[in-house]
């Protein structure tokens, strides 16, 4: 089986049981090209001057390639190989001591994916939600309860502190398994402090590095392309996939 060549109608078969084995970093980025759910800035096009637009991200930078991963795990069978692909690479970080009692995924990116690792571990699901977009806590929290939380893509680590914070604020004395599961580190982190909390320790399905820059620095700004926030809504990410084109 080699991923690699597979159309999106093959990929769509696929099951977890098809996919015992670890994916490499193009094998997922394939997945996600395929599906529709990843973007790269064209620079070839801009050499010609057509400059498009570019990426504005959660953490207030700039950026010259996008994931998104409500299309993504939109079909089951994809969200659930991604949900166990994570949770091999939880199992070889953590001793057998030191496994999870409960999960929280990241709202929203990553609210189906906490679900999945939840039943694949047999552990209690916790509930995330926003109110007026800031994430808050909507469900009990038992102080001794080993919470693992996981995103879906991390650049910064800008959502994965904000739930942190969250959980806390609704549990003060809730304790945290200290890494931080993702689909794609894109952002070249290894570590994620959290303020009052201690350091994460970023453990991704694969690596796969996006640039990124302050607004006052980003040169895509300065050839005069555009940043919008590509998952802000569906018109957004067809805006910035059809810019170019």
């Amino acid at each position: 089986m080699n991923i690699l060549e597979m159309t999106e109608r093959e990929l769509l078969t696929l099951g977890v049981e098809d996919v015992s084995r670890s994916l490499t970093p193009e094998e997922v980025v394939h997945i996600a090209k395929t599906r529709g759910a990843f973007w790269v800035y064209n620079y070839e096009a801009a050499k010609q001057g057509n400059v498009g637009m570019h990426a504005s991200l959660k953490s207030g930078l700039h950026s010259d390639g996008f994931f998104i991963s409500r299309i993504l795990l939109a079909s089951e069978n994809i969200r659930r190989i991604i949900s166990s692909q994570m949770v091999m690479r939880i199992k070889e970080a953590l001793c057998e001591n030191d496994m999870p009692s409960g999960v929280v995924g990241v709202p929203d990116g990553a609210t189906k994916i906490g679900e999945d690792i939840g039943k694949m571990f047999g552990i209690n699901v916790l509930k995330m939600g926003k109110i007026e977009g800031q994430i808050v806590s909507s469900s009990p929290v038992d102080p001794q309860e080993r919470i693992l939380v996981v995103e879906d893509f991390c650049t910064r680590g800008t959502g994965f502190t904000e739930a942190v914070r969250a959980i806390k604020a609704a549990q003060p004395k809730a304790q945290f398994i200290p890494y931080d599961p993702v689909i794609i580190n894109r952002g070249g982190l290894k570590i994620i402090f959290v303020e009052g909390t201690g350091e994460f320790k970023i453990c991704p399905v694969v690596e796969w590095r996006v640039q990124d820059w302050d607004p006052e620095k980003c040169p895509l700004c300065k050839m005069g392309s555009v940043a919008i926030k590509p998952k802000a809504t569906d018109e957004n990410w067809k805006a910035i996939t059809t810019s170019q084109l």
